[in-house]
């Protein structure tokens, strides 16, 4: 009988933190009640949850390939840099676009610097 070793631990804990980001991902994806809140999840919790994988994979394959290491590491950078980023031009889009706020959102701060063109008068202008 072997006992775990501290990257078998390691490993385990950030694929089980990983997936369990994911998971909550997911259930946003679904329950959130508008797009800004939805893509406030897939941004936050889906980037780190996707990143603690490719952490995991980076710390399992670490001992055996160094290139494995490097690409790991610049796909986690990658991930931080676009998927944020992302998500705001999106969500800006979506505003610009007059996508409806949930009715539980109080206050606009956005309405008075950032117009908002509905859908039915696109392409009139």
């Amino acid at each position: 009988m072997s006992f775990a070793t501290y990257e078998d631990i390691l490993v385990a804990l950030t694929l089980v933190t990983g997936t369990f980001l994911m998971m909550l991902t997911g259930i946003g994806l679904i329950r959130l009640p508008d797009v800004y809140c939805r893509m406030h999840a897939a941004g936050k919790a889906g980037t780190l949850g996707i990143s603690m994988i490719i952490l995991a994979a980076v710390i399992f394959f670490a001992p055996t390939q160094l290139s494995v290491v490097y690409r790991g590491l610049l796909a986690i950078f990658f991930q931080f840099l676009t998927t944020p980023a992302a998500t705001h031009l999106l969500a800006r889009a979506s505003y610009i676009r007059d996508y409806p706020l949930t009715d539980r959102t109080a206050v606009d701060e956005l309405k008075t610097y950032l117009p908002s063109t509905p859908d039915a008068d696109y392409g009139k202008e």
